[in-house]
């Protein structure tokens, strides 16, 4: 099931690799919803329908974003298992195949390996570490690290696929996908990872796709916090493999503010902190402090933490104390710490920090986030 709008640059090369799909063709049904594109898309949609071997069908609808073209595609589609591939990607000959060819009764998503090519270098994504150890299936209550955002790699199966839904409003620049995996595992946690199924993730080197604008957009900071994340949570009960999802997420919401690199949108700053005080109310301390991912830095789990009312939070490298983040400050050379300019306590670095530290009365974190043990 294919939402397709604005890639006719791309369309040929993405068809071309349905096309060379080692899967037998006739097992294989395309769906392919125009959502009002304006450029030559539709027109390239159906010369290839008109072309290919692969069963096909062509749904024409004005635009109403890609949540409703995916709903409109998925009312359709009649596959024991169905996959929501990027029009602007590519995936290797054998992907299907391989994915098809590790399906489990009881797994509810088969998950390919995303690789991300841009300018001719391919590199991994930063979830690949869950393929370090080969195929194999995954419960997510088990292994709650076991993040997945994204439909484009995956097959979910049938039945399960049918009940879930996309989001359709669009004040919220991205998580469609991250809300439709989220009912997913609600219903089905179990999943194989297929590191032999590899995707090719185009990043644009224009940079201009819905994902790389999205820190642009105000909808990033507000509706995404308020119509995904918050319903997200709640849709899956706060599972621990849920809010591990939304503390990936947020790991890039704070690089994007501490590099200054937010829009500089009147109110936006007061609004977007208390919306993440809100969240981060509804996320253990416990995940907080021990969350894997490393560009969700210490400084940031440790402003969390302080959010979440914990007196004194210890940041410690190699066994040394570098920091000492408090509510209140307890040393000379304290200073304030903040969120978009929005103080949030105090922090001490080096010794001064060392001094004060009472282990008996602060969290500790590690310098470094540990890499995740599947």
């Amino acid at each position: 099931m294919v939402a397709v709008y604005g890639v006719a640059e791309y369309l040929p090369g993405f068809l071309a690799s349905l096309d060379a799909q080692d899967y037998p063709h006739d097992r294989l049904e395309v769906v392919l919803v125009l959502d009002g594109a304006r450029d030559d898309s539709p027109a390239i949609c159906r010369d290839w329908a008109e072309r290919t071997d692969l069963r096909s069908q062509v749904i024409e609808t004005d635009n109403g974003g890609q949540g409703r073209a995916r709903n409109l595609g998925l009312a359709r589609a009649a596959g024991e298992w169905i996959g929501f591939p990027d029009p602007d990607d590519e995936l290797a000959p054998a992907f299907i195949s391989t994915l098809v060819g590790a399906r489990d009764s009881d797994a509810g998503m088969l998950i390919g390996r995303t690789l991300i090519r841009q300018r001719g270098v391919v590199s991994p994504h930063p979830l690949d570490f869950r393929f370090q150890r080969g195929r194999r299936n995954i419960d997510a209550i088990r292994s709650p690290d076991v993040v997945q955002l994204s439909t484009h790699e995956v097959l979910v199966r049938g039945d399960i696929a049918r009940r879930c839904w996309f989001p359709e409003d669009r004040d919220a620049p991205t998580f469609e996908d991250g809300m439709f995996i989220g009912r997913v595992r609600a219903i089905e946690p179990s999943c194989v990872l297929v590191p032999d199924a590899v995707y090719y993730y185009n990043k644009r080197a224009a940079g201009d796709s819905a994902v790389q604008t999205a820190w642009d957009r105000p909808g990033r900071y507000i509706e995404q916090l308020t119509d995904r994340y918050l319903p997200y949570l709640e849709a899956t009960d706060g599972a621990p493999w849920a809010q591990q999802t939304v503390l990936y997420d947020l790991g890039w919401y704070f690089g994007v503010v501490d590099r200054g690199e937010a829009p500089n949108v009147p109110g936006l700053a007061k609004r977007h902190e208390a919306l993440m005080r809100r969240l981060v109310e509804q996320l253990d301390a416990g995940l907080i402090r021990r969350a894997p991912w490393p560009h969700l830095s210490a400084a940031a789990r440790a402003r969390m933490l302080l959010w979440k009312g914990t007196e004194a939070v210890v940041v410690v490298d190699r066994g040394q104390v570098t920091s000492l983040y408090t509510r209140v400050p307890l040393t000379a050379s304290a200073t304030p710490t903040n969120y978009w300019e929005r103080d949030c306590g105090y922090v001490a670095h080096g010794e001064a920090a060392e001094r004060a530290y009472d282990p008996a009365h602060c969290a500790r974190l590690t310098e470094q986030a540990r890499q995740p043990r599947l």
